[in-house]
């Protein structure tokens, strides 16, 4: 019997479907591919219609497995995917030094796997990395992985890091890349130049695979 493969679930909220945000998490997803026993998908929350959390409190009474929160839209069938992953990948830009209002948005909406009536704390035991995408060094990039971090935390998940690679929090890059003069460069794509954020976001990646082989058992 073919074991089972892991599952890794990458979301970015980046108003750029082709942009630094989701370049960013492509990679990612490709190094998590070359582990062999993984298999990655990647969802961009652009365009999507979608409502915030109303803390209704309808998912501690009424849940079901095919109905995980009373409100139906676009964030429906993302909050299954999200269920049955085994490492959860938020890739964000950086907005005034915290996480878009999108990710926050489905953040909240992930209040029901809290509270559930099927299974409080359902996704307690899966592996969180968080990604996030500043335009300049010191632009808020560490405020808006930790805001992911602590929804983890709060989900229970686990949120490996590499010390080595200067990714504790998670894997921060930057896209405005400078001249020497302190011009910025004009490439739109300007975080394929983070070597240091691409390299640390290959070994975030094996080491969340490497977490969640552990934790199913299987390593």
């Amino acid at each position: 019997m073919e074991a089972k493969k892991i599952r890794v679930m990458g979301i970015h909220s980046s108003p750029f479907r082709g942009g630094n945000t989701a370049y960013l998490l492509e990679h990612a997803l490709q190094e998590a591919a070359k582990e062999g026993d993984v298999e990655t998908e990647a969802l961009a929350l652009a365009g999507l219609n979608f409502s915030d959390c109303t803390q209704c409190n309808w998912c501690m009474r009424k849940q079901t497995p095919a109905q995980l929160c009373k409100i139906e839209d676009d964030i429906s069938p993302i909050l299954m995917k999200i269920r049955d992953c085994d490492v959860l990948v938020l890739a964000s830009p950086v907005y005034f030094a915290r996480l878009s209002g999108l990710m926050a948005c489905l953040i909240d909406r992930t209040r029901c796997f809290i509270f559930g009536r099927e299974k409080h704390l359902a996704l307690k035991g899966k592996v969180g990395v968080a990604l996030a995408v500043a335009w300049t060094r010191n632009g808020g990039i560490e405020t808006t992985l930790e805001s992911i971090h602590s929804a983890f935390l709060l989900h229970e998940l686990w949120t490996p890091s590499v010390h080595a690679a200067g990714a504790i929090f998670g894997v921060g890059a930057v896209s405005g890349q400078m001249n020497e003069d302190l011009s910025y460069q004009t490439d739109k794509l300007g975080v394929r130049q983070d070597k240091q954020a691409l390299q640390a976001a290959g070994l975030m990646m094996h080491k969340a695979a490497a977490t969640a082989r552990m934790l199913k058992g299987k390593g």
